[in-house]
């Protein structure tokens, strides 16, 4: 028997892990959840960023799938 992890639950733990990880503003990053499906929308910083936030939720448990919308800007070469 699968045990079911609501969805609320995930959102709090992926609320959490985001707001203690120094390295990610939180602020514009926006995370919705349909049955352990998770989305992430917003802006980060960098490419690295939006890599950090997807492996930090990844390791959630619940969490099956990952759809990863952030975007950043592209770095002009001086």
């Amino acid at each position: 028997m699968t045990t079911c992890i609501p969805d609320l639950a995930i959102a709090e733990q992926i609320s959490s892990i985001l707001a203690r990880d120094v390295r990610i503003n939180d602020h514009a990053i926006h995370v919705s959840i349909h049955d352990g499906w998770v989305f992430l929308d917003g802006h980060v910083d960098f490419e690295a960023d939006r890599d950090l936030v997807q492996s930090r939720v990844e390791n959630v448990t619940g969490v099956y799938r990952i759809t990863n919308n952030l975007t950043y800007p592209r770095q002009a070469n001086h």
